[in-house]
């Protein structure tokens, strides 16, 4: 949407708001008004109270018909600036019962009706008093400018010239038929136009010619020379009026688009400086100051906009995030308790300081806040994660699967949350009822493969492998190249002792897809030594322990192949490595049991490990 789009669409509603007058010199315009059928203690006052109703056959006073209508204005204008416009057009309806012919008063009840979207109601009050004054100046602007939110240009212009016609000195009207001329795109017309508008327009209203001017060649494209004019005209503007914000920023988007941005920075800076300190130019400085992770300075621009701006919330959440940036977590945990103060239910400025107190190590702290993020945000999932995670590490294993319940309880469309749930389960030894939470996922997210490898090496943990192989597959049908449902077959296999050909060929097609890793390599490297190929499983071994060293499976494997190539020393020292990386203690103590079995004098290998 263009510049002068939007203008020559609002410049109605603007123009009435400004425009627009009470009755009477003395209506006050700050006092609150309740309904009048209400019984409350804040009744208008007794010097607009309507008198009693007159007898039948009685002569009509005009003073009481006037008191009528100024009682049934007043109360319209008072909703109206209470922000409800509907009874403000029920009170202004009212009061053209009393005062049928009150141009001010259907003018005021069309900008009611503006204000609620009922433009043709509007329109057609704007047009009868027009009927009546057409030198109504008032009314034909707000005709032509509705004319122009209807984008009805040509009806628009018609009445501004009637306006410029009777006040060829209304500026306004002048300016909004440049906006048209540039919104119908005739640039040449509107450059023309606010071109003899400079020659007419006393001094001070010269900016604004010149910064219309800016936009619409920035509108015309096809001009070679579109930006260079614009610039000339937003620097004149500036010229004549330094302190014109709406030049300068428009100026500095200019010199931005045009990847100048050192030139619109130092623009912004010395405008500030000298101009400042401005609410609008601080936003976008402070924008430019985080993107260049100048937070020094960024903090200084949201320090404006913290005690000038609109949006005080936001200013004081990019502030706290600065200061945790710059690791000064008390500063920033106090910003957020002033957000947290005045809006207990900001679900984001919950889950930073949660976040601080969790990087602070105050664990308990982090939970309660963590806690308090309500279901619906987007950072409840985030927030479960990390309440659960502190929890497991603080050994509150149970707080933990129960945390971790409520979530799932309050969200049982999130699929994560059964996967964290079920793992919480598996670490508390639980994993029957694991398996049997990830059963109900399965069913309600049958595509989701998370789920299903979840539910897979939960089976592996039941010792139920036949059900880890066929879960694994049923992965596969749906995401043919799923790297771990591939290892985690062939491993299996491999495990099992049977059909080796079959597991060859997963850990192959695995190692494929993911040749530097690890764990697949120690697969594929395992799956040889049991099908007796031990020259090529040393090399896949060895290579995957190279990536590897610290995990303990691999020494483990590289160790017994050793064994089997009669490598006595060098089977020792990587049975050595695997019990240093392990922390099952049975695991350890079969390990160990190993390195006794191990004789230097003879090539027998240990009972416990494997014939190929």
């Amino acid at each position: 949407m263009s510049h002068f789009k939007t203008l020559t669409q609002v410049c109605c509603l603007a123009f009435m708001l400004m425009s627009c007058a009470t009755l009477h010199s003395n209506q006050t315009q700050e006092a609150v008004f309740y309904d009048s059928a209400h019984d409350d203690q804040n009744r208008a006052p007794a010097s607009l109270t309507p008198p009693t109703v007159l007898k039948d056959g009685q002569k009509i006073d005009p003073l009481y018909m006037q008191t009528q209508a100024d009682y049934n204005y007043s109360l319209g204008e008072a909703y109206s600036l209470n922000g409800s416009p509907q009874k403000a057009i029920e009170y202004f309806r009212t009061t053209l019962v009393y005062d049928s012919k009150s141009a001010t008063v259907k003018l005021r009840l069309a900008t009611e009706y503006l204000r609620t979207g009922q433009v043709s109601e509007a329109l057609d009050l704007a047009q009868s008093v027009v009927d009546v004054d057409p030198k109504n100046e008032t009314a034909q602007m707000l005709l032509a400018g509705l004319y122009s939110s209807m984008r009805f240009y040509p009806k628009a212009i018609e009445h501004y010239e009637i306006v410029l016609k009777n006040n060829p000195e209304n500026t306004d009207a002048s300016l909004y038929m440049g906006a048209i001329y540039a919104e119908t795109k005739k640039y040449d017309k509107a450059i023309q136009h606010f071109q003899g508008m400079l020659k007419t327009v006393d001094a001070e209203q010269k900016p604004v010619i010149h910064y219309y001017l800016s936009r619409v060649y920035g509108e015309d494209t096809k001009n070679k020379k579109s930006n260079q004019m614009a610039e000339f005209h937003l620097k004149k503007a500036l010229e004549l009026k330094p302190a014109f914000t709406e030049a300068l920023l428009a100026l500095g988007s200019l010199y931005m688009a045009e990847k100048k941005d050192g030139k619109a920075l130092a623009l912004y800076e010395d405008y500030q400086k000298k101009q400042g300190p401005s609410v609008k130019v601080a936003e976008v400085l402070s924008q430019i100051y985080l993107e260049k992770e100048d937070y020094d300075s960024a903090y200084e621009q949201l320090e404006i906009l913290e005690a000038q701006g609109e949006d005080p919330l936001n200013t004081k959440l990019k502030m706290a995030l600065i200061l945790v940036e710059k690791k000064m977590y008390d500063p920033a945990t106090v910003k957020l308790k002033e957000i947290l103060r005045d809006v207990p239910d900001s679900d984001r400025a919950r889950f930073y300081l949660a976040a601080i107190y969790e990087q602070t190590k105050q664990n308990d702290k982090a939970v309660s806040e963590y806690e308090k993020v309500p279901s619906e945000s987007k950072y409840y999932g985030d927030s479960v994660v990390h309440a659960v995670y502190l929890l497991k590490n603080s050994k509150k294993l149970d707080d933990a699967e129960a945390f971790a319940k409520a979530a799932l309880d309050k969200k049982g469309d999130e699929p994560s949350f059964y996967a964290l749930y079920a793992s919480l389960l598996n670490e508390n030894k639980k994993a029957p009822q694991a398996a049997e939470i990830l059963e109900t996922a399965r069913k309600k997210f049958p595509d989701n493969t998370q789920i299903l490898f979840f539910l897979g090496t939960t089976y592996d943990s039941l010792g139920a492998k036949d059900k880890v192989i066929a879960t694994m597959k049923s992965i596969l049908e749906k995401e043919p190249k799923h790297v771990q449902a591939l290892n985690y077959i062939a491993y299996t296999l491999a495990e099992m002792g049977k059909n080796l050909d079959e597991a060859e060929s997963y850990a192959r097609q695995a190692a494929a897809l993911q040749p530097r890793d690890g764990y697949i390599m120690d697969t594929l490297g395992w799956v040889l030594f049991k099908r007796g190929k031990l020259n090529e499983s040393m090399k896949l071994l060895e290579a995957a322990h190279k990536l590897a060293p610290e995990v303990s499976v691999i020494s483990e494997h590289l160790g017994d192949l050793y064994v089997r190539q009669a490598l006595i020393e060098k089977a020792r020292i990587m049975y050595q490595q695997a019990i240093d990386g392990e922390t099952e203690k049975d695991k350890v103590a079969t390990i160990k049991g190993k390195i006794s079995a191990l004789n230097p004098d003879t090539n027998r290998s240990p009972a416990s490990i494997p014939e190929p």
